[in-house]
C-alpha cells in the first residue's frame, strides 16, 4: 500500500513521433533567437485514431497536448517566445478541435518531489504541506494574529467537542475536560448522498470511550490520517463535534462555526471529494502539469507547455467550480475564514493561507491576494456610510461573496443567512455596519437592486429570507448597480427595516422594509431578449426611452398579475441617464403588504426623455415590502 501511495511518474518521457515534433521546435528556436521571429511557429499534428492509449498515458508531449486540447483547462503560463499549433484530427483528415502549445525560454522553477506523485496522500506531498505549515506558523505572524483574533464578537469561542486522534483509537473530547485549549484541525468538507457517522444523543457517551476507524467514511479516516502526518492530536468535524439531534447543541455551534474555523491551525479541504466515501485523497496523471525540457544550445533551455494547465481550484476566487466542495454553500466561510487551507483537489494539492497561496507544482509562496487576505483588508476599511473608494472596494468584494454562494447547496433552505452568519458578523464586528437579512442597512437602497439572470421558482419547505433579499433564491446574483462614475439621486425614503426572532445563530423568521417612494401601476410582457414593462395599456413608440424598460423577474408573474414599478434611483451622467428599482405586487393574503417580484432597468443617452413615472399614475407611497 505504501509503494502505491508513493508512486511516481517518471519525467521527460518522449515517443518518437514527438522527438521529431521537438527537432522541428528546436530548428523554429535556432532562428528565433537569431532573431528572425517573422517564421510561423511550426504545427504539431497528432491523428486521434494513430496514436495508442499507451503512448497517451506515458508520453508527456502526448499527455499534455490532449490535455491543452481539453476544454475545461486554462492557460496561465508567460514569458512566451514562440507558440505552436496544436490539432486533433479525426479518421477522414477533419480538424475536431485545436489548441496552442507555449514554448517558453525562461524555466523559472524545477519541480519538486512532489509534483510527480501520482497519489496526493503520498509521503513527498504531505512533507510539502508540513513544509508549508511550518512556514506559515513560525514566519506569518498576520496569519497567526488573525487566527487568535475572533471572528465575532462572541468572548473566547470554542468547541464544546473535538476528535482526539493521538492514540491508534480515536476519541471524542469534552474541550472543557481538558487541562488547556488545543490547537486543532478543521475538516471542510461535503456530506453527499452517503450514510455520513453522526454524533448523536444515543452514541455520545460510547463516542466518547473511542471508536474504531474502520466504522468511519473514507474522508474522516484521510483527515485523521494528514492531522496525525502533520503532527497534531486534535481534529473538528461538524457530523462528529455537533450532536446532530439536538437542536440546542446545534444553534450553539453553529453560532460559533466561523469562530471555529477562524481559530484552527488549520483547515483540510477536501476539495475533490462528493461525499463521505470518496476521501480526500486522489490519484492524478501528473505529467498533465510540467513542461517538456530539452536543451537547445549549451546553456540554453527551452520548455515547451500545453497552452492550458489545469486550474488551480483553490486559487480560483469564490463559489462554485468544477470541484464538488465549491457546491456546497457551508465552505465559503470555512474557506474564507481559515487562515490557514491545505485543498486536496481532484488534480493536486494546494496551499492557501491569509500570506499567500503555493501548489505542489509551484511550491514557492505566491504572495497574491488571497480571499483571506482580502477579508482582512475589507474589514480593515473605514466604512463610512458614504459613496466613496472605500464603499466601493467593499462592495464590490461582497457582490463577489453572495453571486457565489447564493447559488451553491444546502440540505436545509432555512439554514441559507446560517451558513454565511460568520462572515457577516466578522464584517459587523470590524465595521460600522448591519445587516438585516444578508443586506447591509447603511447601503441598502444599492443592494436591493440585484437581479437574477433569468426567473426562478422560490424554495419551498422553511422560511429563508424576504424577497428583498438575494437570500429567498437560490441561483446566481448580480447588482443592480456596477458603474459608480453616476452620479446617484435616490427616489425612496427607507422608514424602517427589521428582521423577525433574530437567533444567534443568524437564522430569521421574517423581516420587512418600510419605504416611502414614486409607484407607477405597469403591465409586462415577454419580448425576443426577454421582458419589458409599459405603463398600463399605453404603447410606447418604438425604440424609444419608454420602450426600453428592461423587466428582470425573479420568479415570473401570472399573466393578469397586478404589478407596480417603485423607482429606486435615477442615475444620470454627462452623456446618459438611468432609471432602476423594483417590480412588487400585493401579497396574496394581504392588501397591506408588499412582495418583489423583480427590478427595472430603464436607460438613454442625456438628451433623450422619458414620461415613465413622470405622467400617468405615478403616486407617492408608502409600502411594507416583506
Amino acid at each position: 500500500m505504501s509503494d502505491e501511495r508513493n508512486a511516481s511518474a517518471k519525467p521527460h518521457v518522449v515517443c518518437d513521433r514527438c522527438r521529431g515534433t521537438i527537432s522541428t521546435i528546436q530548428e523554429h528556436f535556432k532562428d528565433f533567437s537569431k532573431g528572425d521571429q517573422s517564421k510561423a511557429s511550426p504545427p504539431f499534428r497528432i491523428n486521434h485514431d494513430t496514436v495508442p492509449s499507451s503512448l497517451r498515458e506515458r508520453c508527456i508531449q502526448a499527455i499534455w497536448v490532449f490535455h491543452c486540447l481539453d476544454d475545461e483547462l486554462q492557460s496561465e503560463r508567460s514569458k512566451v517566445v514562440a507558440t505552436a499549433d496544436a490539432w486533433l484530427k479525426g479518421a477522414n483528415g477533419e480538424r475536431l478541435i485545436n489548441g496552442t502549445l507555449f514554448i517558453e525560454s525562461d524555466v523559472s522553477k524545477v519541480p519538486v518531489e512532489a509534483s510527480w506523485s501520482i497519489s496526493t496522500s503520498s509521503d513527498a506531498m504531505l512533507d510539502l504541506a508540513g513544509a508549508w505549515l511550518n512556514d506559515c506558523t513560525s514566519d506569518h505572524h498576520l496569519c497567526e494574529e488573525i487566527r487568535l483574533t475572533p471572528a465575532s464578537n462572541n468572548i473566547s469561542p470554542f468547541p464544546t467537542f473535538l476528535v482526539d486522534v493521538g492514540a491508534e483509537r480515536p476519541c471524542l473530547r469534552r474541550t472543557a475536560d481538558l487541562p488547556s485549549r488545543p490547537r486543532y484541525f478543521t475538516l471542510s468538507h461535503r456530506w453527499g448522498g452517503s450514510h455520513i457517522f453522526q454524533l448523536k444523543n444515543a452514541n455520545l457517551a460510547t463516542l466518547l470511550t473511542g471508536f474504531d476507524l474502520a466504522n468511519l467514511p473514507k474522508t474522516f479516516r484521510d483527515a485523521i490520517f494528514i492531522t496525525r502526518r502533520l503532527g497534531y492530536q486534535y481534529l473538528w468535524i461538524d457530523s462528529l463535534c455537533i450532536i446532530q439531534d439536538s437542536k440546542e447543541h446545534w444553534q450553539t455551534e453553529s453560532t460559533i462555526m466561523g469562530d471555529i474555523y477562524r481559530g484552527s491551525m488549520c483547515t483540510i479541504a477536501a476539495l475533490g471529494a462528493t461525499d463521505g466515501d470518496s476521501g480526500c485523497f486522489k490519484t492524478r496523471n501528473p505529467l498533465c502539469f510540467e513542461a517538456c525540457r530539452f536543451e537547445l544550445a549549451k546553456d540554453y533551455t527551452v520548455q515547451l507547455a500545453a497552452g492550458r494547465v489545469k486550474k488551480q481550484l483553490s486559487l480560483t476566487g469564490y463559489g462554485p467550480s468544477v470541484e464538488p466542495l465549491h457546491e456546497r454553500a457551508w465552505v465559503m466561510q470555512e474557506w474564507m475564514l481559515s487562515p490557514r487551507t491545505l485543498h486536496f483537489g481532484t488534480f493536486g494539492l494546494y496551499w492557501e493561507c491569509v500570506s499567500g497561496s503555493a501548489n505542489d507544482h509551484d511550491p514557492k509562496l505566491w504572495k497574491n491576494p488571497t480571499p483571506q487576505f482580502t477579508i482582512h483588508q475589507t474589514c480593515s476599511m473605514d466604512i463610512t456610510g458614504k459613496f466613496d473608494e472605500s464603499y466601493i472596494a467593499f462592495w464590490r468584494w461582497w457582490v463577489r461573496v453572495i453571486s457565489s454562494y447564493n447559488p451553491c447547496g444546502l440540505t436545509y433552505g432555512t439554514d441559507k443567512l446560517v451558513a454565511i452568519a460568520g462572515l457577516v458578523k466578522l464584517v459587523e464586528s470590524k465595521t460600522r455596519l448591519h445587516n438585516i437579512a444578508g443586506l447591509w442597512r447603511e447601503f441598502i437602497f444599492p443592494e436591493l437592486l440585484w437581479y437574477t439572470g433569468e426567473p426562478r421558482q422560490r424554495p419551498t419547505g422553511g422560511y429563508q429570507a424576504p424577497t428583498w433579499s438575494w437570500a429567498c433564491l437560490n441561483c446566481e446574483v448580480a447588482p443592480g448597480l456596477q458603474d459608480f462614475s453616476y452620479t446617484f439621486d435616490w427616489k425612496i425614503e427607507l422608514l424602517e427595516a427589521a428582521a423577525q426572532d433574530v437567533a444567534a445563530n443568524g437564522q430569521i423568521s421574517g423581516a420587512h422594509i418600510r419605504v416611502r417612494g414614486l409607484l407607477q401601476p405597469v403591465k409586462w410582457e415577454e419580448v425576443e431578449n426577454g421582458y419589458k414593462l409599459r405603463m398600463g395599456d399605453k404603447i410606447p413608440e418604438e425604440n424609444s426611452p419608454d420602450d426600453g424598460v428592461m423587466f428582470m423577474p425573479d420568479v415570473l408573474p401570472g399573466a393578469s398579475q397586478e404589478l407596480w414599478a417603485l423607482l429606486v434611483v435615477h442615475a444620470s451622467s454627462s452623456t446618459a441617464w438611468m432609471n432602476i428599482g423594483l417590480v412588487v405586487a400585493k401579497e396574496s393574503t394581504s392588501n397591506q403588504r408588499w412582495v418583489r417580484v423583480g427590478s427595472f432597468r430603464q436607460y438613454d443617452w442625456a438628451e433623450n426623455t422619458t414620461s415613465f413615472f413622470q405622467a400617468g399614475g405615478a403616486e407617492i407611497t408608502e409600502l411594507l415590502i416583506v
